[in-house]
Parts: structure tokens; sequence; C-alpha cells
């Protein structure tokens, strides 16, 4: 029977336990070696709570003639928002060429089913849990001793863990020890939160959240419980158990205000004991973390919290212990060591000297850089906003389609990386926009922002009419909730987290919980119309258990690829091939999978099944280069050269910074039955490469012999000189511009007056000295081909062998800076600063140049000889 106690209209214990797992298993059952994606069981389990707890409330709604749906005013921009969205994938749907649908479908129902679940389901079972009455107090004290006790008993993991019996699903799951202690956790979870109080789920996520902070910290001094190794994906950036630093550290965002507000208000000593670890552990986590965004959202979040009358008046009336506790708080957050572990480091002072180093001036907050010079963390995410601002122009009003950023950013980025060289280095792959403002323009425009903005007003309206309304006693439990989602949104200025798993239920449970205290609780809306809603309800209940189905054949997905992706690593194809059949019967559509299963069947030589598995990971999603170059490479094997052609292009669109791509277009070209007939398509994909690569000779070699074949000598001497300059020594080039030059009638040709003047300064170098005349020609050299890396070299070369050092220096300076890559002219800038005695300059270099070359064992012992 349904609880009425406190108003639940369905059985407390099953959702208990579903919240437990939501809550508690989720956010903290981590594993490494059991799928490729660390975190998809948390998603599985994650997902899989909410759909069967949304099940049961429609369940008893069946039961009951009436919907258990919570009423809230908030109901209208949500319903607008989804509907904005399913109108902006429909456009988006008819608008692109069919080719692209499949993947538009697969994306768009992920997104889809991101929006429902863990969105708004989240929030509406956040606002059909009710809170418990003013009398009622949260056991703090037995929370205190579940983190402490719990915890504690993971320090002998080490020592009481088993080895694997196999290699089988059970095998990597179960542990004897492992086992009790999660099986010990979930029922002293379960008892603590079994009245199903809003109270209870939100200590739930706070002792939650405390377990993994502590975990992370004790990560980020090298002291890991659970793995056999230190996680180090992003060096030495805590992940705890949720897989990526930026996520633990939004989650941590959302709740710290509310543990801030709760110790604010806490009279006894064991409640300050509980609600300080939790804060303080939380403080230390997002510093473990190192994740900026996350500490402007915590900063956003206290400065919202302390804004308003009822947290400042109980900070003073509460001062002789609040007071020191935020002041040691401060200080440890200043005093907290690098990721280095340096003593007397301070993370916090680092990062933000980073980030102001790293974006020094207004000219570096652009594409182009400042000289060339970028900071990876602020110029990828300024790639990845550029991208998602192009996408929302194509459509103002409804964007590039909802669920659709991930598939067509590549796009984007491919024609932003070949204008701005200087962005090159910083080509990623981009789930969101890393900016929610951008996130909702790019994909849903104008109309899915401003609804977007319209709920969020909405939420926040509510919340301050209903402050004024109570007064600021009443209303001081709402202030932390506020506060938390106003952090959270500041973060997702910068960060993308909001739109991942756990820090998205955090965000939108959090939302439904300040709706429900501000709105108040409601009551069942009865049936108008029986028999078709009774239908509805028991269709919706069908559409859960299909949902927790379909995650159960995802999270299978992913074992078999896991175990697929590691057969093909050790060799064993037809164990790999075995595997990855199964991930794809399990769930087709998972472009990493599937492009797995490509590989293993091209490497088993089954070419056809190759090609098949390629197209299914191309219907999963459309936006790899990766695969259309593969699958081009295979139907090139099978004599579909058209085919082949078409998809080598999209993939150098994609990616233009392969060279293999060219060379394989070339490749095609030259194997044409009628070369002359393809020739106009080869120089139009051959004027890209020299652009994207001024340096490579092959390209320039490549396009000058199409010019000869269309006919157009100009351009091919044009393309043949600009050979010339890329690799002056290529007898090749030499040959074909001296030819083209004859066919030109050229008597004194610049480029080869240019040529024979280069050579002969490169015979100088071989001599005893540079004459003054020398360091001229070099100088009229570089004049007439300012583009040129070797003629810069080469110029530098001669200004250092005739002791002119400065300007030997500048010459190298300059060319590291355009390209950091280029290790020749780094090597000499090195030399000139030990020359010049600037030890610390040439220390940094010979690190640059081992950044290039790790390997270069001569540079390694120079740098130790610095040292």
């Amino acid at each position: 029977m349904a609880d009425t106690e406190n108003n639940l209209p369905v059985p407390r214990a099953p959702l208990a336990l579903l919240l437990a797992a939501v809550f508690f298993v989720s956010p903290l059952l981590f594993f490494t070696g059991l799928t490729r994606n660390p975190y998809y069981l948390q998603i599985s389990l994650l997902n899989s709570g909410l759909l069967a707890a949304a099940g049961l409330f429609l369940w008893q709604s069946a039961r009951r003639g009436a919907w258990l749906l919570p009423a809230t005013p908030l109901t209208r921009p949500l319903a607008a928002l989804g509907l904005v969205y399913l109108l902006s994938f429909a456009w988006a749907w008819f608008g692109h060429a069919p080719f692209f649908r499949p993947a538009m479908a697969s994306e768009g129902l992920k997104a889809l089913l991101f929006f429902l679940i863990n969105c708004l389901g989240a929030f509406y079972l956040a606002m059909s849990v009710p809170y418990g009455g003013a009398d009622d107090e949260v056991p703090a004290g037995k929370w205190l001793l579940f983190i402490l006790g719990w915890g504690s008993l993971w320090f002998l993991f080490p020592a009481l863990r088993m080895s694997p019996a196999g290699d089988g699903l059970f095998d990597r799951l179960f542990d004897p020890y492992g086992f009790l202690v999660w099986v010990t956790g979930f029922t002293a979870v379960y008892l603590l939160i079994r009245r199903v109080r809003q109270e209870d789920i939100l200590h739930l996520a706070l002792a939650s959240g405390a377990v993994a902070a502590l975990y992370g910290i004790l990560q980020y001094f090298h002291v890991e419980l659970v793995w056999a190794k230190l996680l180090g994906a992003y060096g030495n950036r805590s992940v705890s158990t949720f897989g990526n630093p930026n996520f633990v550290s939004t989650y941590l965002v959302i709740l710290a205000p509310l543990a801030a507000s709760l110790l604010m208000k806490a009279r006894s000593g064991t409640q300050r004991a509980f609600y300080g670890l939790v804060l303080l552990s939380y403080l230390g986590m997002l510093m473990c973390s190192l994740t900026r965004s996350s500490w402007i959202g915590l900063a956003v979040g206290f400065a919202f919290l302390f804004a308003f009358t009822s947290h400042r008046a109980q900070l003073k009336a509460n001062k002789k212990f609040l007071y020191p506790f935020f002041a040691a708080a401060l200080l440890v957050l200043a005093l907290w060591p690098s990721d280095s572990l340096k003593p007397f480091s301070s993370g916090l002072a680092d990062r933000v000297a980073e980030a102001a180093s790293g974006i020094g001036s207004g000219a570096s907050v652009s594409l182009a850089g400042d000289e060339g010079r970028v900071y990876q963390s602020f110029h990828q995410r300024l790639l990845i906003w550029t991208s998602a601002w192009q996408m929302g122009l194509e459509n103002p009003l409804l964007g590039k389609g909802w669920g659709q950023f991930e598939l067509f950013y590549p796009f984007y980025q491919g024609r932003l990386i070949a204008n701005f060289p200087v962005m090159r280095p910083m080509r990623t792959h981009a789930n969101n926009a890393h900016n929610e403002v951008l996130e909702q323009w790019s994909q849903a425009g104008l109309v899915g922002l401003g609804v977007y903005l319209w709920f969020l007003a909405a939420l926040f309206y509510g919340f301050w009419r209903f402050y004024r309304a109570a007064g600021p006693e009443a209303g001081y439990g709402a202030v932390p909730l506020a506060a938390g989602l106003a952090g959270a949104l500041a973060d997702n200025l910068l960060n993308v987290s909001l739109h991942f798993a756990v820090p998205g239920l955090a965000f939108w449970w959090v939302a439904g919980s300040l709706a429900l205290k501000a709105a108040g609780p409601s009551t069942p809306v009865p049936w108008r119309r029986p028999r078709v809603s009774a239908a509805l309800a028991w269709l919706l209940v069908f559409g859960c258990a299909a949902g927790i189905w379909s995650w159960q054949r995802q999270f299978m997905r992913e074992y078999h690829y896991f175990t697929g992706f590691r057969a093909m690593r050790a060799g064993a194809l037809p164990a790999a091939v075995r595997e990855l059949r199964a991930a794809w019967e399990a769930h087709p559509r998972e472009v990493n999978s599937n492009y797995e299963y490509g590989n293993a069947y091209v490497r088993s030589g089954d070419l056809e099944k190759g090609a098949w598995a390629y197209g299914e990971a191309l219907r999963s999603n459309a936006g790899y280069d990766e695969i259309y170059f593969n699958l081009a490479i295979v139907l090139k094997r099978l004599g579909r050269t058209e085919e082949a052609l078409r998809l080598l292009r999209v993939s150098s669109v994609i990616n233009p910074l392969n060279p293999t791509t060219w060379q394989a277009l070339a490749e095609i070209y030259f194997s044409a039955p009628d070369r002359a007939a393809v020739a106009g398509r080869a120089a139009a994909d051959f004027e890209e490469a020299v652009r994207i690569f001024p340096d490579d000779p092959n390209m320039w070699n490549t396009l000058g012999y199409f010019y000869t074949l269309l006919k157009k000598p100009e351009e091919a001497h044009r393309a043949y000189g600009g050979g010339v300059r890329a690799d002056p020594g290529n007898a090749m080039l030499q040959q074909n511009l001296a030819g083209v030059s004859r066919q030109l009638g050229l008597r004194d040709d610049p480029q080869l007056r240019w040529l024979s003047e280069y050579l002969r300064l490169e015979r100088v170098m071989a001599g005893p000295a540079a004459a003054p005349a020398d360091l001229k020609a070099a100088d009229a050299l570089l004049a007439l081909a300012p583009a040129s890396p070797k003629a810069r070299l080469l110029r530098a070369k001669l200004y250092f062998k005739a002791g002119r050092l400065p300007e030997a220096k500048a010459e190298l300076a300059a060319l590291v800076r355009q390209n950091y890559a280029d290790n020749q002219a780094r090597y000499g800038l090195a030399v000139i600063y030990e020359k010049e005695g600037e030890t610390a300059l040439a220390r940094e270099e010979w690190r640059r140049f081992l950044d290039v070359e790790p390997g270069n064992a001569a540079v390694a012992q120079r740098l130790q000889a610095l040292k």
C-alpha cells in the first residue's frame, strides 16, 4: 500500500531502494576494466533507476485513476522546450542529405532520452518526494557515522580483494570483500532514507558527494584504495569515482551551498562535524579537480547564498564558530598544493597564473592567437564556441538541430583549423558546446535559447516570490538550492558537465527540490477520460520497462565492445570479431563499437564485411574522419574507386591535417583511367592541400602535375615554384620547374633564380665563413619568399656562422613561433641561449624539443646537464 504519512503517493520501500541505487550506487560505483567508457555502468544504473521510479509513479497513477505528476508552473516552459527541441530536430532532418539521417536519428535519440530521463525524469521525481515536517530532523550523526564507517572499510580493500577468477562479466564485477562492503553501504543508506523525505535524498546526495570527494583527495596525494595503480587520465587531476574531474566538480558546486547553509544552522556538535566534514571535503576535492570553471561556479554560488539576509543573519548569529571555520576553509583553498605537490606551492595561484599568462592580451582572445601563441585550455574552447556560433547562424531560429552538435561539429572545426593554422594543434572531439548559452543557440536557435531562459527565469522567479512571501526564516532552506543551481550555470559557461549523467541528475533534482519548496505539494489530478488516460499510463509504464531493457542492452554492448577491443589489441582476431558482433547485436548504434568492428573484419581479411561495419559506424555518427578514411581504403581495394574518392574528400574536410588522406586521394587520381578527366577536381583538392601543408613538396608537385594535365602552365609553374621553396634540394621539383619554365619561354625565371641563389648560399654554409655580401643575399632571398621556412632557416644559419647571434636568434624564434614542431630551428635557438648564458631559456627550449621528440637521448642529456 502507498504510504500516506508524508503524502508520498507510492510505496516507500521500492522507491527508497531505487533512489538509493540512483544517488548512492550510481555516483560511486566505478570500474576501469569493465567497459571502454569507464562510467557507462553509472549511466546505465542511473537511467534504469530513474525509469523504474517513474514507472512506479505511473503504475500508481493507473491504479488510482489520477495523474500523480506534480502540478507546477514550470510544466509549460518545459513542455515548450521539448516541443522546440522536436521541431528543431524535424527541421534539421528534412534540411540535410539522406546520407546523414540515420546518424541524426541515432544522435537525436540519445539527446531525447537524456532530456526525458536525466532531466525531466529527475525534475518531476524530485517534485514528487515531499519535504518532512518542521519538527523532523535529519540524523546528522548517523550520516557522519556512515561516511566515516563505510569509507574506512575501503582501506582494507587493497589487502582483502581477490584477483578475478576469469575474464567474464561476473568475474570482472564481483569481489567477495567489495560485495560485502557494497551490501553494507546500501543497507545503511536504505535505512537512512527509508522515510523517503526530500531532506533524506538531499542528505544522501551530500554524503555520496563527500565519499567521492574524500576518495578524490586521497588520489590527489597518490593514495589509491581501489585500483592497482593511480588513475592518471587527466594528469594529477583527481577523477574520484566520476571518471572526469569536470563532472565531480560540478556535482560538488551544486551541493556545496546546501552543505554550508546547513552548517550555519547546525545546533549540535555532531551536526557541525557532519556538515563541516562535507563542506571541507567538497572544497578540497574542488581544488584536487583543478577545474577553474567550477571554482568560478563555487564563487557565484556562495555570492548568491550570502546575498540573502537570512544567511547573512545566520552567519552573524553563529559567528564564534563560523568566522574561524570559514577563515580556515579559505586558508585551505589558498594553500592547497599544486598538482606537482611541491612544498609551499599553491594550486589556486598556479592555475590562476597559468590562465592569466595564457590569455595575456586582448589579441590572444582570437583564433589567430597572440603572435601565434595559444593557450590550449582557452583556445580549444574558443574553437568549439566559434563552431557552435556558426551552427546557430545557419538557422538562427531553430539551430542546427537538437542533439546534432557532436555529429556536425567536426565539419565546422575542419574549416576553422584550415583557415587558422595556429589552431591546428587544438583539434578535438566535442560532445557539446562547453557553454550553456551556445549549447542552446547552436542546436535549437533563438527559439530554443529563449524557451530555456524562460524556464530558468520562471524557476528563479518562483524561488524569489516564495522567499519574499515566506520571509527570511521560512525561505532559508530554498536559498542554498537556488545558489547551487546558479553556481552550476556559471560553471557551465565554460564547462559541459550538465549534459552528463551524474552532474545532470544533481542539477535537475535540485531544481525539482527548489520548485517543490517554492510551490508546495500538489494533489493528484483525477482523469477526465479514464479509459484513454489508463491506456496512456500503462503505455508509459511499458515505455519505462522498455527503457530499462534498452539501457541493459547498451551496457552489454559496452561490455562486449571493450572485450573485443582488448582482443584486438592482443591480436586475437576471431575472438574480437565474435565479441564485437555481440556488441552490435546488443545495440547497433554506437560509433566506436562499430568502427572497431569494421577494423576487426578488415584485419581478418573480410573486406566486404568490414565495409558494412564501417557503414554501420557512419549510420551511428557520421562525424569521424577516420571512418570515412578506412572505409575509402577498403572500397579502393574492392575496386569501388569513385565511392572511395567521395569518402576521402569528406575525410579531408573533417580533418584536413591528415597527410595520409591527401596521399590516398592522389593515388586514386593517379590511378584514374583518364587522368585528364579528373585533373580539374584533383587540382581543386590539392590547392587546399598545399594551403594546409605549404612546406610539403609532394603536395606542390602533385598540384603542378594536374595543372600540367589541364594545360595551365602558369599555374603549374606557380605550383612547382612553391614546391622548390618548400624543398630546394628536391631534384624532381627542380626538373619540373625548369621544364615548365622552358615551356613558358621564361629567359630569366625568378623562381629558378631564387633556387640558384639558395643553392649557392647552401654551399657557402659548407665553407669557412659567411661574407657580408652573403648575408645581404640571404636577406634578399627571404624578401622574395617571406613565407619560406627554408629561406628563413638558411638566413639564421648564415647569421650564426657570421657570429651575429642576436639576428640568428630572432630568426629562429620566429620559426618556432610559426611551427612549434620545428625542432631544427629550436635546436639552434637553444644552443644560442646556452652561448649567451641564458640557462633558463635554454632549458625551456630543450624541454619543448623533448615534447616533440621524447626519445632524443642527446637532447635529454643536454637538458640534464643544464639542470
